[in-house]
C-alpha cells in the first residue's frame, strides 16, 4: 500500500511541475549534450542558407519574369505603331530624308505622342539600306531633357540578327542592355510595310528597365519578411523539440516509474542467491554425504528436494534471456513461494526484444498479481502455470492459474477501468491493472482471450511485433 500510494503521489507531483520540469529539461539538454546542440545549428544554419539561395532564385526568376512581360509589351506596342503610321507620308520622307520636311515635324509628332502613352524612353524609325547589318534613324522621339538627339542617319544599336528578323516579317526585342550613355534599357523592333506588305523600315522602342529594378526590390523586400518568418519559424521549432523532449522525457520516467530501482533490488537478489548457492555447494554435498554414510535416507531424501527447490532459482535465471522479464518472474516466483503457490515456467530461449520490456512488464506483471491472488484463494491445489512462446510475427504469453473462476458476466467487463471482481476496503484504486493490460494490448494490435471455468482461468495475450 505504501509503494503504491508513493507511486501516484510522485504522479501528482510531476504533473504539478510539469512546466517547470520542460523548461530545465530544456536547458539541461542544451549544456549537456553538446552533440545535439551541434546538430541542431547545422540544421538552423542549413535551413537559413537554403531560404537565403531561395530568396536570390525567385528574385531571378522574377527579374526574368518581369523582363519577358516588360519586352513582350515593348513589342506589341511596336506593331502598333507601326500599323498606324502614315505609310505614304513615310516613304515621301525616306525618299527626302529632311529635319526640315513637313513629313518629318507630322511624322515625328505621332511618335511622340505614342513614346507620351506608353512612358517609353525612345521611338524611332530605323532606314534599312542595301546592307543588311546596318539600320540608320530616320526619326526619332526622344525625352525633352535629352541632350543628344538621334541625327538622320546615324547608326543605331541594333544587330544584324534582329534586322534579318524584321526583314523577314517578324518582330523582336532584345536583352537588358547596358550603355554607358542612355542607360539601361529593353529594346522591341517591328517591321513598317507598305500597302503591297513589303517591309520598307523598322518601327523601334527603347524602354527603361526602372520599372523592372523597382519591382526586383519590391519582390527582394517581400521575401525578407518570408526570411524572417523563416527564422522565426526556425526558433519555433527548436522550442518545440525542447518541450517535446522535455515531455518524453518526463512521460518516459512515468511511464517506467521506479521499475529500475525495482529491476536493480531483485537483480542484486537474484545474484546474491546464485552466489549463495555457489558457495554452498561443496558444503550441501559435504552434509549429503554424511546423512547417506549413516543411514539417514529419508533426511538425504528432504535435504536434496530442498536443494532442488532452490536450484529453481539458477534454472529460470538461465532459461529466461530477457533481464527485465527474468527479474519480474523471479520475484513473483518468490512471492508465490511464501504463499504456498506452485509456479511453472515454460519459456522459450528467446529475447523477446522486439517489443520493449516495459510494455512487456505491464503486461505480465498485471497478469501474475491477479493469478497470485486468485491462487491464494483455491481451495484445492495452488498454481500459476506461466507460457511465453515467440513465433514469426507475434510473441504468446499464456499464464494460468487455479482459483475461483470469473463469473461469465464479468467476462466482457474485465478490462474496463474500475471494473474488478476483488473485494477490498483499503482505499488502494481497483479495476486499473486489466485495463493497462488492455491498452498495451491495442497498442502492438494484439488481442487477449480469457478464459475461466473449472477453478481454472486463462488469459492468453498475443502481440504483433513491429514492421511484420
Amino acid at each position: 500500500m505504501n509503494e503504491t500510494m508513493t507511486r501516484y503521489d510522485w504522479l501528482r507531483k510531476e504533473q504539478s511541475l510539469g512546466g517547470s520540469i520542460g523548461v530545465k529539461s530544456m536547458i539541461m539538454t542544451m549544456t549537456k549534450k553538446p552533440r545535439v546542440m551541434l546538430v541542431v545549428w547545422i540544421a538552423t544554419a542549413i535551413l537559413l542558407v537554403l531560404t537565403a539561395i531561395n530568396v536570390a532564385v525567385s528574385y531571378r526568376n522574377t527579374m526574368k519574369s518581369v523582363y519577358i512581360a516588360l519586352a513582350s509589351k515593348s513589342m506589341q506596342e511596336a506593331e502598333n505603331i507601326a500599323r498606324g503610321l502614315d505609310v505614304p507620308t513615310y516613304k515621301e520622307l525616306a525618299a527626302n530624308p529632311s529635319r526640315e520636311h513637313e513629313a518629318y515635324r507630322r511624322l515625328q509628332q505621332q511618335l511622340e505622342e505614342a513614346r507620351l502613352q506608353m512612358g517609353a524612353l525612345y521611338v524611332y524609325t530605323l532606314q534599312i539600306e542595301e546592307n543588311p547589318k546596318v539600320g540608320k534613324t530616320l526619326l526619332t522621339a526622344h525625352p525633352p531633357d535629352f541632350s543628344q538627339p538621334f541625327d538622320i542617319g546615324k547608326i543605331c544599336n541594333v544587330t544584324a540578327g534582329q534586322i534579318e528578323q524584321v526583314q523577314r516579317g517578324s518582330s523582336y526585342y532584345s536583352d537588358v542592355i547596358h550603355d554607358p550613355l542612355y542607360g539601361e534599357y529593353v529594346s522591341a523592333g517591328a517591321p513598317i510595310r507598305d500597302h503591297t506588305g513589303e517591309v520598307i523600315g523598322i518601327l523601334g522602342i527603347d524602354v527603361s528597365t526602372d520599372t523592372m529594378h523597382s519591382i526586383g526590390s519590391e519582390v527582394v523586400r517581400s521575401s525578407m519578411f518570408t526570411f524572417l518568418f523563416n527564422v522565426m519559424f526556425v526558433a519555433l521549432l527548436l522550442l518545440v523539440f525542447f518541450l517535446l523532449q522535455g515531455w518524453y522525457r518526463r512521460e518516459l520516467k512515468l511511464a517506467v516509474g521506479d521499475a529500475e530501482r525495482t529491476y536493480q533490488d531483485e537483480i542484486r537478489s537474484v545474484i546474491a542467491s546464485m552466489r549463495s548457492v555457489r558457495h554452498d555447494f561443496v558444503n550441501h554435498m559435504q552434509v549429503l554425504y554424511g546423512l547417506i554414510e549413516c543411514g539417514y535416507h529419508d533426511k538425504a531424501r528432504d535435504y536434496i528436494g530442498t536443494l532442488i527447490r532452490d536450484a529453481k532459482i539458477l534454472d529460470l535465471s538461465v532459461r529466461v534471456q530477457n533481464p527485465a522479464l527474468m527479474v519480474l518472474f523471479h520475484t513473483k516466483w518468490e512471492q508465490a513461494q511464501s504463499r504456498r503457490i506452485l509456479m511453472q515456467f515454460e519459456v522459450e530461449q528467446h529475447p523477446f526484444d522486439r517489443i520493449p520490456s516495459v510494455d512487456l512488464i505491464k503486461i505480465l506483471s498485471n497478469l501474475l498479481d491477479n493469478a497470485i491472488e486468485a491462487s491464494e484463494e483455491a481451495d484445492g491445489q495452488k498454481y500459476i502455470r506461466i507460457s511465453c512462446q515467440a513465433k514469426e510475427s507475434a510473441y504468446w504469453f499464456t499464464v494460468e492459474n487455479s482459483g475461483k473462476e470469473i463469473r461469465a458476466e464479468h467476462l466482457k467487463s474485465i478490462f474496463q477501468e474500475g471494473v474488478t471482481t476483488k473485494q477490498g476496503d483499503d482505499d488502494l484504486p481497483r479495476g486499473v491493472g486489466l485495463t493497462i493490460v488492455k491498452e498495451v494490448v491495442r497498442k502492438y494490435h494484439g488481442d487477449i482471450d480469457v478464459r475461466s471455468e473449472r477453478g481454472t482461468t486463462q488469459f492468453c495475450v498475443r502481440l504483433q511485433i513491429p514492421g511484420n
